[in-house]
């Protein structure tokens, strides 16, 4: 079948990626006036973005190793950049939570102490006194260390290990970042109201550089139509898929990123957790987490270790979730958590940025200029947080303003409501609404993109297939499904809800 090609549209910036660096960029970038193009290869919040520890951090994990005063007596330049990342924290921590204030739940972080161990009270009380001088005065952090009545003030402290041996309990504030991909959705709908185009489940492959200067990107969707746009600056923001996307002849023996895969799992624990969360680091000396989901459901992580596949096939394996239950039962033998308590598990798998000297890659957020590869125009960023988005999007911005300027005036601010159940409507109603909204207004086209994306029905728990059923009927007419049709929707939904998101005993 021969592809039809459409007359080459003009745009100042082509995105590459609809994670959340990439709708960020689109959102600044339309509203300073550029013409904006932003193509994902599948739906909004696909990769990273939606499959991270979704944890709104002080910057304090910068600092925690198993050897901080030797680590960083013997590299200056590592303490530096644990400093300028820590910054970079606690102002993404205040932008946020003023910001997106119903996307971040707060609560208390406990970083339990023992003796003998190689991280001490004092250095958690220099490393609290550090960021409370970097970052802004709110949110607080409310730092104190508990070393009396331990178990009033901390109930679910029964569980922890070696209690004998527990000299305080360090204990802070935190916040989940409770729906990212519902952040990207926002961003990704407020570039369209400043005049983005988006085209979603549509793959961008980087073609060549005309001599106007401008790069010509060819656009292929899922039902087989191939256009090319042209762009006079392109932004590579797909994420560990970055390096794929450089055309015939412009890669390099030195790739842009390094894959890390994060496994976590989700449990229920008992009402005495209720609030709190856990940080230590386990025993590979990484930082590790017990923190609220929603309700009684918890979620124990991350891993870390190399990946490098595909990053859609990135699954928590079996040994991840043995991995995982052992550093919990380590923390918390009192909980006594077996593969059966396992109710869901994911893995994504992070753009780091590679470097020949960290096997593990680097964590500092990089704006890659590529004309050191014969590639002028062509923007690239790794190792971008989902919590710092908003000064991702604002460097990329300022970045392309460096090079062109934008062809349109800036436009004036939006505001995109979310989903919410209106006073009066019963909840199945206010549901079917949600569901149908996000496919006339927001883009979804298949169940994914309704359940888990835009309304977050499916994360963290498993869907029966009455509930699933009852959504792919709620939107049958509007995505034009015959039956057998939603019927074939339901069992891909449920396939892929088993091999993404597998429980304890199916992993």
């Amino acid at each position: 079948m021969t592809p039809n090609r459409a007359q080459h549209d003009q745009f100042d910036v082509v995105i590459v990626g609809g994670g959340i660096n990439g709708t960020s960029a689109a959102r600044e970038l339309s509203a300073s006036g550029f013409r904006v193009l932003l193509a994902e290869k599948a739906d909004l919040a696909n990769g990273a973005s939606s499959r991270s520890s979704r944890i709104l951090h002080c910057g304090l994990r910068y600092f925690e190793t198993s050897h901080p005063v030797r680590t960083f007596a013997r590299s200056p330049r590592r303490l530096s950049g644990a400093i300028k990342m820590a910054k970079a924290a606690m102002e993404a921590r205040e932008e946020l939570v003023r910001l997106q204030p119903d996307r971040c739940k707060p609560f208390t972080m406990c970083f339990p102490l023992y003796r003998g161990d190689e991280i001490r009270g004092w250095h958690l009380d220099m490393g609290f006194a550090l960021l409370k001088r970097l970052g802004p005065p709110d949110p607080p952090l409310e730092y104190r260390r508990i070393s009396a009545e331990i178990d009033r003030e901390l109930p679910f402290a029964i569980d922890l290990r070696d209690r004998r041996q527990l000299s305080s309990i360090a204990t802070y504030r935190e916040y989940i970042i409770d729906w990212p991909d519902r952040i990207c959705v926002n961003l990704a709908l407020e570039a369209e109201r400043n005049g983005a185009v988006l085209r979603l489940f549509t793959r961008a492959s980087l073609r060549e550089r005309l001599p106007s200067g401008e790069w010509t990107v060819e656009l292929a969707d899922r039902s087989g139509r191939v256009e090319q746009v042209c762009a006079k600056v392109v932004l590579n923001l797909a994420g560990t898929w970055m390096d794929d996307l450089l055309p015939p002849g412009k890669a390099s023996n030195t790739p842009l990123v390094r894959g890390t895969k994060g496994a976590h799992i989700v449990v229920r624990l008992p009402d005495r957790y209720r609030g709190f969360g856990v940080a230590t680091l386990h025993r590979g000396g990484m930082p590790f987490y017990c923190l609220p989901l929603d309700g009684d459901r918890f979620y124990f992580g991350p891993t870390e270790t190399p990946y490098d596949g595909d990053a859609d096939e990135a699954r928590a394996s079996g040994q991840d979730i043995d991995f995982l239950l052992g550093e919990a039962n380590y923390l918390l033998p009192g909980l006594k958590l077996q593969r059966r308590d396992v109710e869901f598990s994911w893995a994504g798998v992070r753009p780091l940025t590679y470097d020949r000297d960290q096997p593990m890659g680097r964590r500092t957020r990089e704006i890659h200029d590529l004309r050191n590869r014969n590639m002028p125009g062509v923007l690239a960023m790794t190792a971008g947080p989902v919590m710092s988005y908003g000064s991702a999007g604002r460097e990329l911005r300022d970045a392309v303003a460096r090079l062109i300027t934008p062809s349109r005036r800036q436009a004036p601010a939006t505001i995109i409501p979310e989903h919410a159940a209106s006073e009066g409507i019963a909840e199945a109603d206010a549901q079917e609404n949600a569901w149908r909204s996000a496919v006339l207004k927001e883009h979804a086209r298949d169940l994914r993109g309704i359940l888990y994306t835009r309304t977050a029905r499916a994360w963290g728990r498993h869907l029966d297939r009455d509930s699933v059923a009852h959504a792919a009927n709620s939107v049958s007419d509007l995505l034009g499904w015959r039956p057998e049709q939603a019927a074939a929707q339901v069992e891909e939904f449920l396939e892929h809800q088993r091999r993404a998101f597998p429980t304890g005993s199916a992993a």
